[in-house]
């Protein structure tokens, strides 16, 4: 028999969920969601994706992207508009409020990462990059090979 509580998953897990619990709460002092933020870090990279391109790059099942992009035009974060020559495809782009709010999430996001670092050493918080760099990679199944 295994001792859950000395697996990486049984320590991983409250962790995970303190941090997401507390990005939720950062992100809701400017009326977003956790989740939603994830889709304007991706819109600032490549303005215009489809949500079929959102979906592959954050990793989300499509009806949840949908949902989200939902909100954020309700919001005025982003608009959509259908492809001029596809219609099926439906592209989301950025507004000037979705642009303009990227300074208050930069605020919020860097005061999560030092109140998550707080008791972190400079030596630490590298050995920790590079480890959950290895988790990511583990978990997302791109596993660089030597």
């Amino acid at each position: 028999m295994i001792d859950i509580e000395n697996t990486i998953t049984y320590l991983l897990t409250p962790v995970s969920n303190a941090y997401w619990a507390n990005l939720e709460k950062a992100m809701n002092e400017i009326n977003l969601h956790s989740g939603q933020v994830f889709v304007l870090i991706s819109l600032w990279k490549q303005d215009g994706q489809s949500q079929i391109e959102l979906s592959k790059n954050l990793r989300l099942a499509p009806p949840t992207v949908n949902k989200m992009v939902k909100s954020l035009i309700e919001s005025g974060f982003v608009r959509s508009q259908r492809g001029k020559t596809d219609t099926r495809i439906v592209r989301v782009f950025l507004t000037d409020k979705g642009d303009e709010v990227r300074n208050l999430i930069e605020e919020q996001w860097l005061k999560l990462e030092a109140q998550t670092l707080l008791n972190f050493t400079e030596t630490e918080k590298l050995i920790l990059f590079q480890l959950f760099g290895k988790l990511k990679e583990n978990l997302t199944g791109n596993v660089a090979t030597a």
